[in-house]
């Protein structure tokens, strides 16, 4: 249609153009409406959708692709050390003690890496033995300070650490101070977090010790970190097992 003919219509008949204003300022509220909740809106071939809807969509596809990093990592990180350990297992009395802290280095910084997901998180981890003495103490941590590393006893009746050291069950926490919470405050401690996770190191039925991990945040970490966490721990059993028993034979 020839637009001179369509202008000169709309300048003999006002009543036109109003009407057609009107119309076209319903249609675009429409279509904003549609866009800005999420649809799918299409103008002459062009495909409409809101900021905010793109935004969450990206967040999501973003957040599927770091899970998807984080397993395959995970993953990698459990291969190579079921291979050190199957090594040390096979020749245990050559350089045991090089290749065993190799190996726990390699275990905690896997684990420290892990577990950052958050940036808040700021992940402290703990692998418990016996103490002998009714208490759990330190075998190897990351991210405590060495001296909390020396004198930090836990009690095995009274303590998070010590209810997974005495049931096998694992102890999963995002709120650790509300009430009614098997975590106790150590009285020397000098920080403060929220998130607990304790999980059992075992040989069949017996317990060998506890692989924790704290979180500064409340809900610091999910059920994907737990079994995480739980897969390093079965990882390690076989090599906690070997020192015990060669501490035992001593």
């Amino acid at each position: 249609m020839d637009m001179d003919f369509v202008l000169k219509i709309i300048i003999n008949k006002p009543w036109l153009a109003y009407t057609l204003l009107g119309f076209a300022v319903i249609l675009g509220g429409i279509i904003l409406w549609r866009a800005k909740n999420g649809d799918s809106v299409s103008i002459l071939g062009l495909n409409l959708q809101s900021d905010s809807q793109l935004t969450e969509m990206e967040k999501k596809v973003r957040s599927l692709d770091e899970d998807s990093k984080q397993k395959a990592y995970v993953i990698q990180s459990i291969s190579t050390l079921a291979g050190e350990i199957s090594l040390i297992l096979s020749q245990p009395d050559k350089n045991f003690r090089e290749h065993r802290q190799y190996v726990y280095n390699y275990l905690l910084s896997s684990l420290l890496a892990t577990m950052s997901g958050n940036k808040g998180n700021n992940p402290k981890i703990c692998i418990f033995i016996d103490a002998g003495d009714g208490t759990l103490k330190v075998h190897e941590a990351a991210a405590h300070s060495p001296d909390g590393m020396r004198k930090l006893r836990l009690s095995i009746a009274d303590s998070a650490a010590g209810y997974t050291f005495q049931t096998g069950e694992p102890f999963f926490s995002g709120e650790i101070h509300t009430p009614g919470s098997r975590f106790k405050i150590h009285p020397k401690a000098h920080s403060t977090y929220h998130s607990l996770i304790c999980v059992p190191i075992r040989t069949g039925d017996e317990v060998l010790g506890v692989l924790s991990v704290t979180g500064d945040e409340e809900r610091s970490y999910t059920e994907d970190e737990k079994m995480f966490l739980m897969a390093f721990a079965n990882v390690l059993s076989p090599l906690l097992h070997l020192e015990l028993s060669q501490k035992l034979k001593a």
